[in-house]
């Protein structure tokens, strides 16, 4: 089954591949069919799949489907039937360990497979969700990613063909189709996939969107170190390119010496954002002085012309930027960086928020409040700090956007600013993306700390939050980025410190849990167990941040230790006779020795005893010992609950030995919520 459109965006193909397999395997299954091998298949004019060796002998079968509860609303039962197709008198009653509902016997596999076949993809057709698409024909019926144009789908049995009747909308199903659509687009049929796949190829398409990277990969390769040059990994633009061509045919070019007298990160990004081109590095100078096009066309004079066109373009586009490159070099050598700050009074941060002037004046006062903790001149990283944003309004970044703060570090060097503080304007962004260093200089820490934080609870001050998976501020990206500096570079910083440092007036305890999910998150990613990283993340306040993966690795290890093994044991002991007992919860926790017998004593003896190991462990935040103080208390607990009666007949004892074994739950609870340690 093959569906041809007009060009499906390229990051769309890769998920749309995954969500046509597993809704043609869900829909197979559904419907009783056997099948062999699933190979989906995606490029920028089609998106298909091959079913091999389909079971075609069925047998009739009976599919009991579930509709609304009994005394559902009318109007549920309605959609139900006309989902179905049915009427109310096919329904059936049954009851269920979950309740009473409507069933409906639906009889499958009862017709011919190529029938079967009509109406799997047809119900996936309809069903299938793109993150963009058109509502478009003439009455607006069918909604797609691009306007369909056709489709195959085609039915082989022994050295028969049939085809599968498929129609959506006007268009009816066909057992022909095309390969490249300028090279060949003339029309062809098949007498079965062998035939279909040999077609395709020498058609021009390759079908598999890995088989087009690794012709790419390779081929680019081979061509860059016959001229002398390796190629820049790239792996987002290489997948973007794969997106973009059925028949990928790379071709090498290089860039005219003089357009090379602009920084190199003008030069990459100029030709990754406007023409597609992967750099080339020289081997001898590690320069980039070439690039690979990836044309989708052959040509009678081997891709010459369409080489030449888009060198044509590019040289156009570099002496553009060499244009704006030397207008701001020109202001930064007369005027200095400063000049473009006053500019940031006119750009809007956020219509509430005020300007970027506004927001880089508030990231100051944060820097300079910091500078103290990292041993840094209040004087130095306040000039720093008031540079950090002014690229934001140099030609160059209008153009290239993506360069800010590349850009400043550039122009900094030009006025003569030492290197600490233009590699700082540099990375005070980072980190942008997960496989990003983080910043490792004090100045550029500091810098990269006060915007994240200011971004962070200004925009929580106005009420902007992430909901559900959409993030369009990038707070997520923001709160893990302060996240990854503090931890990666173990810094003693207090989460809530820096978060007092904005004075914003906000909802500052829904932040707190914001934070915590991300730091959950982020060790989450570090591979620690789950439930280890809940209960220390849940338990300890922001503060520890910088020692929480530590602690979380000493947990981790303390609770598959022997001693780590009891203590489990012993607070889940302690913890299901308390909760069984409930009655007993609102009683006073005060503990009273004056009818306590020797066991009780003895017990509190070894409670207080820990209590106090535990407390002055934490102190030191030696949380090691603090886990292994708790060992010393197993014993005790166990003795105590097999050979002393809790519920006894006197009252006051009761409440002793109740409180006894709630203090016992909380010195433990003191280290880490073991109740989360438990879970499964």
């Amino acid at each position: 089954m093959e569906l041809i459109s007009e060009e499906i965006p390229a990051k769309m193909q890769a998920p749309a591949m995954r969500q046509l397999e597993i809704l043609t395997l869900k829909k197979v299954n559904e419907n009783g069919l056997i099948f062999g091998e699933m190979v989906p298949f995606a490029t920028p004019m089609r998106l298909g799949i091959i079913l091999e060796n389909i079971s075609i002998k069925l047998k009739e079968s009976i599919k009991e489907i579930r509709g609304p509860r009994l005394g559902a609303p009318a109007n549920a039962i309605d959609g139900f039937l006309k989902k179905n197709k049915i009427e109310r008198s096919e329904l059936q009653e049954k009851k269920t360990s979950k309740g009473s509902y409507y069933f409906y016997a639906l009889k499958i596999n009862t017709q011919p497979l190529s029938n079967i076949l009509s109406e799997i993809f047809t119900e996936i057709i309809q069903e299938f969700n793109w993150p963009k698409s058109m509502y478009w024909g003439d009455n607006y019926s069918l909604r797609w990613v691009r306007p369909l144009r056709s489709i195959t789908a085609v039915l082989f049995e022994n050295e028969k063909r049939e085809r599968v009747p498929l129609r959506v909308r006007d268009i009816e199903s066909g057992i022909v189709t095309r390969a490249h659509h300028v090279m060949h687009p003339e029309f062809f049929d098949f007498k079965s996939i062998n035939d279909y796949q040999e077609k395709i190829a020498n058609g021009k398409v390759i079908l598999q969107p890995q088989e087009r990277k690794k012709i790419v990969v390779q081929e680019g390769k081979r061509l860059a170190e016959a001229k002398g040059f390796y190629l820049v990994e790239d792996d987002k633009l290489l997948e973007e390119i794969v997106g973009l061509t059925e028949f990928p045919i790379p071709l090498l070019g290089k860039i005219p010496k003089e357009l090379l007298s602009i920084p190199e990160e003008v030069i990459v990004t100029s030709m990754r954002e406007h023409q597609k081109f992967l750099s080339l590095r020289s081997s001898i100078n590690g320069k980039v002085e070439g690039f690979l096009l990836i044309t989708d066309l052959e040509t009678h004079d081997q891709q010459k012309t369409i080489l030449s066109g888009n060198m044509r373009v590019l040289n156009s586009r570099l002496k553009d930027a060499i244009f704006f490159y030397q207008n701001d070099l020109d202001l930064v050598k007369h005027h200095g960086m400063m000049a473009w700050n006053d500019k940031l009074k006119s750009v809007r941060f956020h219509e509430k928020l005020g300007s970027q002037h506004s927001r880089v004046e508030r990231i100051v006062k944060i820097s300079v409040m910091l500078a103290s903790q990292f041993k840094l001149e209040k004087d130095e990283v306040s000039k720093a700090a008031t540079l950090i944003k002014a690229d934001l309004v140099s030609e160059i970044v209008a153009e290239f956007p993506s360069l800010q703060g590349i850009m400043g570090s550039h122009y900094a060097r030009a006025e003569g600013f030492e290197k600490i503080v233009s590699d700082a304007i540099r990375d005070h962004y980072l980190p942008v993306g997960s496989n990003d260093d983080v910043p490792k200089h004090p100045l550029s820490i500091v810098l990269s700390l006060s915007d994240k934080i200011d971004y962070l609870t200004s925009l929580w001050k106005i009420g902007i939050r992430p909901t559900g998976n959409k993030d369009p501020f990038a707070l997520r990206r923001a709160a893990l980025g302060i996240i990854r500096i503090i931890v990666e570079n173990k810094l003693d910083i207090d989460l809530d410190y820096l978060i007092d440092l904005t004075g914003g007036n906000f909802d500052k305890p829904s932040l707190q849990r914001f934070l915590k999910e991300r730091i959950a998150y982020y060790m989450t990613e570090k591979n620690y167990q789950k439930k280890v990283v809940k209960a220390v993340v849940e338990h300890y306040k922001l503060e520890f941040l910088p020692i929480m993966p530590g602690i979380i690795a000493q947990i981790n290890a303390f609770i598959s230790s022997t001693s780590g093994v009891r203590v489990l044991a012993a607070y889940k002991r302690v913890s299901n006779f308390l909760s069984s007992n409930k009655e007993i919860l609102g009683f006073e926790r005060k503990i009273s020795e004056e009818r306590a017998t020797e066991e009780d004593k003895l017990v509190l003896k070894q409670l207080m005893l820990t209590k106090e190991q535990v407390e002055g462990s934490l102190k030191r935040k030696d949380f090691k010992t603090a886990l292994f103080d708790l060992n010393s208390m197993v014993d005790s607990i166990n003795q105590f609950l097999d050979n002393v009666q809790v519920n006894c007949e006197d009252n006051a004892l009761r409440i002793l030995r109740y409180s006894l074994l709630y203090q016992m739950r909380e010195t433990m609870d003191r280290v880490v919520v073991f109740s989360e340690l438990d879970k499964k």
